[in-house]
């Protein structure tokens, strides 16, 4: 069953695991239909694979380079890009 968003008149707003093809609930008397757009959602706690800040600097860098190759520049030396991001 999908997780759906339900939203009522008055604004209130609830998720629910329903049916596929539920387009409206009622709750305790009042009617909530389903919003057209697709909602997002995360889980909580540690995020597992993401890359630190200096990796995502690094690949950036590297896509560029790739992508552009002999004619990638960088306003920044090497040295300066380095330094700044303890790579």
């Amino acid at each position: 069953m999908p997780l759906y968003t339900f939203e009522s008149e008055s604004g209130e707003v609830v998720e629910k695991l329903v049916p596929t093809g539920t387009d409206a609930l009622l709750i305790e008397g009042v009617k909530f239909s389903r919003t057209s757009s697709p909602q997002s959602f995360a889980y909580t706690g540690n995020a597992v694979g993401m890359l630190s800040q200096k990796e995502q600097v690094k690949d950036g860098y590297y896509k560029l380079e790739c992508s552009q190759g002999s004619r990638f520049k960088s306003s920044f030396s090497k040295g300066t890009i380095k330094k700044t991001w303890g790579i």
